[in-house]
């Protein structure tokens, strides 16, 4: 069995159910409010390095100190009083420990004890804190996969150690801290816990295991051991991207002291990454940075194309003084498909009676103007651009003529395709743009 609240062994559901009653007992909150007292200085400070500040606060002056004098609680639940949701946290670290209670007892009290000290229990403060622009390049939490999980990437190609670690690493170890607070504030706990963990990945673009500096490893092992210690059980799956081939084959060995159940979750890739992804996280809530949709107001639109039909966006009549952007991929593996930007005859735009299957076979070269071989129509048209096929496909183009213009997408596969893009048309001299969502099916 799993060791999740719906699959539970006879053993587990057992060992759940003492921790349930040690907790239970009035006198093990009293003790453990003891433990915790007794670990903490007269004073708890804790410094944050910001571009402009530094603060330090007294543990007797948090709102949540006095809260929690009140009732034991983690990340919002009270650990004082029966319910689903502790029943869930209480599993996670039962599963850390491989549902040894006492040693999972012991986990729980030196967890609350590491909040308290790092003030990592004052919800607000961890929340709010705040860091250095710079860590905006290295890492962000960017929606969710298909199961609803937050997805939270990590850039270490993009760490500048003389930068990142000049104030030591201290300070990179409790931005990771913020970053499992904010992922538990704003999905976890809104789910009521049905969702309890995230989906990590790690890009490794461009760096040398070999020759890595040193502060990075202190900061990862660090890291590593804060995550594990305090968020049991909150990795669904860790992707390792862009790894060197060499590494790939050696990873064995980097995680030799790293459990089973752990390494279980690890999902290795090399450059061709975006085929593991997918079967996780939909296509259109792949980061930017991964070779995703950009992230901005405009809206991503999904359409699917039968087998050897095309798909036709009708963009309007542009002018000279107008751009092109596209942006498309498909939601599956090994089904990219291509397209073409055609410029209607005669100045006026198709009709729905008009069929624009081409052969995908034709010259593909971008900016040329070979037209593209109709199914069974004799209907004229230039091929103002093509576009070849791509895993994720993204660009533009400036109008050269003021005419009619129509974008179509050909699935020249034997299989329906489900494919996700966002066209917009952009005005040079006014700034403003559009996403164009007109869109009508054609070669039924």
């Amino acid at each position: 069995m799993s060791g999740f609240i719906k699959d539970l062994s006879q053993p587990q559901s057992e060992a759940l159910n003492q921790f349930k009653e040690y907790l239970n007992k009035k006198e093990t909150i009293v003790q453990i409010k003891s433990d915790i007292k007794n670990k903490l200085p007269t004073t708890t400070t804790t410094t944050t390095t910001t571009n402009t500040e530094t603060e330090e606060s007294s543990s007797s002056s948090s709102p949540s100190s006095k809260e929690e004098e009140k009732h034991l609680k983690i990340w919002n639940i009270n650990l004082e009083n029966d319910s689903k949701e502790r029943d869930i946290i209480l599993l996670k670290f039962l599963r850390a420990r491989e549902f040894k209670i006492e040693n999972s007892k012991q986990m729980l009290i030196d967890c609350l004890i590491w909040r308290k000290q790092n003030q990592v229990d004052d919800y607000e403060k961890i929340v709010n804190e705040a860091f250095p622009d710079y860590y905006k390049n290295i890492g962000t939490i960017f929606k969710t996969d298909k199961e609803g999980r937050p997805v939270m990437i990590n850039h270490y190609h993009a760490i500048n150690p003389d930068v990142i670690f000049k104030d030591g690493v201290d300070q990179f170890v409790r931005w990771k801290v913020q970053q499992m607070e904010i992922a538990i504030r704003d999905t976890l706990i809104p789910s009521q816990w049905e969702i309890e963990d995230l989906i990590v990945i790690h890009d490794y673009k461009d760096c040398s295991f070999f020759r890595m500096d040193p502060r990075i490893k202190q900061a990862s092992n660090q890291t590593i051991q804060t995550l594990q210690n305090n968020y049991p059980e909150f990795l669904a799956r860790k992707f390792f991207i862009n790894i060197p081939w060499l590494m790939e084959k050696l990873f064995s060995i980097f995680t030799v002291f790293t459990s089973e159940r752990t390494k279980s979750k690890f999902i290795i890739c090399s450059g061709n990454y975006r085929e593991k992804l997918l079967k996780y996280i939909e296509a259109d809530s792949i980061a930017p940075k991964l070779s995703g949709f950009e992230d901005n107001q405009s809206p991503i639109l999904n359409i699917k194309i039968k087998p050897q039909k095309s798909h036709s966006i009708q963009l309007g009549k542009l002018d000279a003084d107008k751009t092109i952007e596209w942006e498309f991929c498909t939601n599956e593996i090994d089904s990219e498909i291509g397209a073409k930007i055609l410029i209607e005859p005669n100045n006026q735009p198709t009709t729905s009676n008009d069929i624009l299957y081409f052969n995908n076979n034709s010259n593909n070269n971008n900016n040329n103007n070979n037209s593209p071989t109709p199914s069974n129509s004799n209907y004229p048209f230039n091929c103002f651009l093509s576009i070849e096929p791509r895993e994720f496909n993204s660009g533009s183009i400036q109008i050269e003529d003021d005419s009619y213009y129509t974008l179509v997408f050909n699935n020249h596969l034997n299989k329906q395709c489900d494919l996700f893009y966002r066209i917009t048309i952009k005005s040079k001299t006014t700034h403003s743009s559009t996403t164009t969502s007109t869109i009508e099916t054609l070669g039924n």
